[in-house]
């Protein structure tokens, strides 16, 4: 059985793409694509060199973005039909040996319903901006997805060829696609795999195309989406508590319902449309959304009446830590309950 296939987005590359088209084609992967994502006139004869050694190349006429890019590959590939086994995305760059490739493409053949990441161990000589980067945003995405990724920067991916399919609609055009793919993954069904490779950074990293401040920006603006749904919904939620309190005193259990209403609404809907982005009805979802809502209510009026009744805390200091608590059992309920999609049957 053949190797999945090879794709490398490519912007400005040099000798080094043939060289490592070339090492790749005689290892049995079922085909190679490279992305001229706009590199100009300069780097024709490298891409000229690639397909006369046998790789396809699919062109943009101006640069597009390394998102862009992959989503022109996956279409490509797709279109070769039933041959298509799935996809190992790579650098243009020398960052990835052929023999890591190969290490990606074997994992991905394996379990052909898995993201499998080549992740790198950023020990070393690895440049200070690349190993603070991943560990930040190594700390979010496992507070966001509930999975710990060693490396969510590793561009050395195999992707099964209906994830691929999926992806073609994903949101993001530039670096920050690899970050939602990532985010995309286990919410449909998607395990990840993560397979140890080579940590190497040629000239302390400057080829690559990375904007750190821009491109963070872009990566973090949708982990942060995550975050702020939720603490607006707190503030909704605290605020309502303090005006029905102010206007209904002694009246606990009916302030906990009307605030924790009002604020339920705000988070469903901000969840379900940027957050989750979720499709279709939302009959299901709203459906297990309000059984964990009454979970959530029975248990913050539990905390704020045993507070009430067994420490000297004020009724709103009892709350912000009754709301500082079920913010995480309530964010990774959501997560895993409410908006995961359910597992699908994939074929390799």
């Amino acid at each position: 059985m053949p190797l999945p296939a090879v794709l490398i987005p490519a912007y400005r590359p040099d000798d080094r793409l043939s060289a490592l088209v070339e090492a790749l084609l005689p290892m049995g992967f079922q085909a190679v694509h490279i992305v001229d994502d706009g590199s100009g006139p300069e780097c024709a004869a490298v891409f000229a060199r690639c397909e006369a050694l046998g790789a396809r190349v699919h062109r943009h006429d101006t640069n597009r973005g390394k998102g862009r890019a992959l989503k022109t590959g996956f279409a490509a590939m797709l279109d070769d039909g039933d041959a298509f086994l799935g996809v190992v995305t790579a650098d243009a760059d020398g960052q990835h040996t052929p023999s890591d490739i190969r290490k990606v493409a074997e994992a991905l053949r394996d379990a052909p319903s898995a993201l499998v990441l080549g992740v790198r161990t950023f020990a070393g000589n690895t440049p200070l901006k690349s190993r603070l980067g991943n560990g930040i945003t190594k700390v979010l995405f496992a507070l966001v997805n509930g999975k710990a990724v060693r490396d969510t920067q590793t561009g050395l991916r195999g992707i099964p060829a209906r994830f691929c399919r999926e992806l073609l609609d994903l949101a993001g055009e530039r670096y920050e696609f690899e970050m939602n793919m990532l985010l995309e993954a286990r919410p449909t069904g998607y395990s990840i795999v993560q397979v140890q490779i080579d940590t190497i950074y040629l000239d302390g990293n400057r080829s690559s195309h990375f904007d750190v401040l821009k491109d963070s920006f872009r990566i973090y603006r949708l982990l942060f989406t995550f975050l702020g749904s939720s603490l607006l919904a707190t503030g909704v939620d605290y605020a309502v508590f303090a005006l029905v309190s102010t206007f209904l005193p002694g009246v606990l259990a009916a302030a906990v319902v009307i605030a924790r209403s009002c604020s339920s609404l705000v988070n469903f809907a901000v969840n379900r449309h940027l957050v989750f982005r979720q499709k279709g009805h939302p009959k299901d979802a709203i459906f297990r959304y309000y059984a964990l809502v009454l979970v959530i209510m029975l248990a913050g009026y539990l905390s704020i009446s045993a507070f009430q009744a067994f420490t000297p805390v004020g009724l709103y200091v009892s709350k912000l830590i009754t709301d500082f608590a079920l913010y995480f059992v309530s964010f990774t309920l959501q997560r895993e309950f409410v908006y995961r999609r359910r597992t699908k049957e994939k074929n390799a």
